[in-house]
């Protein structure tokens, strides 16, 4: 039920934890950077400290990249005159990044390095799932039983994981058989492989997977490091789409809890921003948590639930849907994910009850 903030003031001991393993690791940052400006002063070329996204983050004891966690670590990377390369917030999860000095805040004594945050296929963990491969001069049987067993529409054919000499599918089998061949080796119904850079826009991506069914997608160094097909899609849309479809039948949810229930005014005084409201359909999150602490206008809602309970648990939502609405390619703890459901099933009980 309890927001970060909630769990912190309510429950000391794993406060306390989460604050001394963030001043264990802001420590750690003071000596990474001590070590570096040493090494640098020496004459010496200095050896960035190295670690996946996902170890990174736990440092500050974070699973996720909120817009609240990457403002409080970028904040603490330039106490110490560091950065992340590449950049921590946008690169894939379980890549490795370099914590190194920033050598341009040195130099200039401001941040001038800005993040790219365009969303690139890379984002996908599809993209960086190697694939199953089959070899040009494979008997068909081999590929056919491979797409059958892990049921797959298709198959990259390969020689090494940089060499790609086509893909093998149900339709281009299918092709071969169509034009009157009984293809024996997979290099007898080949069909040409897109292969995408793995720095391409998520949204150019799409495009290809759309006229192709599937895409190769290629390291710098030019291997081979997933395939992504609508499958995939689907997935990824599914993962950021269902919170996103709780938090807007909870929002819709509360705007007829309150409906009828209270005068214009009312709705003027919770709403936080200076802004026109007539009715609860422009109150947001906040402004409900606003509109329903105080005990008197709590009790026009007419319920038995516990209103402190109850707002802390809208107030939690509220943060979740703060970190829904900036987009981050790092699925959403199971934590958020059962208080958002805990707060609708709430919702839908109280009104089930009143219709």
């Amino acid at each position: 039920f309890l927001s970060s903030e909630h769990t912190l003031a309510t429950c000391p001991k794993i406060g306390e934890h989460l604050n001394q393993v963030q001043r264990a690791h802001d420590t750690s940052l003071g000596e990474i950077a001590a070590r570096l400006r040493e090494e640098k002063n020496s004459g010496n070329a200095p050896k960035p400290e190295t670690a996946s996204v996902r170890q990174f983050l736990t440092w500050f004891g974070n699973e996720r990249r909120g817009y609240r966690v990457v403002g409080s670590i970028r904040r603490k990377l330039e106490e110490h005159g560091l950065r992340t390369a590449p950049d921590f917030e946008f690169q894939y999860i379980d890549d490795t990044i370099k914590i190194e000095l920033d050598e341009e805040e040195e130099a200039n004594d401001t941040d001038t390095t800005v993040a790219n945050p365009t969303v690139r296929i890379e984002s996908l963990m599809a993209a960086h799932i190697t694939p199953e491969k089959v070899a040009p001069d494979d008997p068909i049987e081999k590929a056919i039983t491979i797409m059958l067993a892990r049921d797959f529409s298709q198959l990259p054919v390969m020689t090494t994981q940089r060499a790609v000499k086509g893909a093998i599918s149900w339709r281009s089998i299918g092709m071969s058989i169509v034009q009157g061949r009984i293809p024996k080796k997979v290099s007898e119904c080949m069909e040409k492989a897109p292969l995408i850079p793995i720095d391409i826009t998520l949204i150019e991506a799409m495009n290809e997977i759309d006229s192709h069914d599937y895409i190769l997608v290629e390291r710098k160094d030019g291997t081979v490091s997933g395939i992504v097909t609508p499958t995939d899609l689907a997935n990824e849309f599914r993962k950021h789409a269902q919170p996103f479809l709780w938090v807007g039948e909870i929002e819709h949810r509360l705007r007829n809890m309150v409906r009828g229930k209270f005068n214009v005014e009312e709705f003027c005084e919770a709403a936080k921003e200076d802004k026109e409201v007539d009715g609860p359909d422009q109150l947001t999150l906040g402004d409900f948590c606003s509109l329903l602490e105080k005990e008197s206008p709590w009790k026009k809602l007419n319920t038995n639930l516990d209103r402190k309970e109850f707002i802390q648990l809208l107030d939690s939502v509220r943060e979740i849907r703060n970190e829904i609405m900036h987009f981050t390619s790092d699925e959403l703890e199971q934590g958020s994910l059962d208080q958002l459901q805990s707060l609708l099933r709430l919702l839908r009980q109280i009104q089930t009850k009143a219709s």
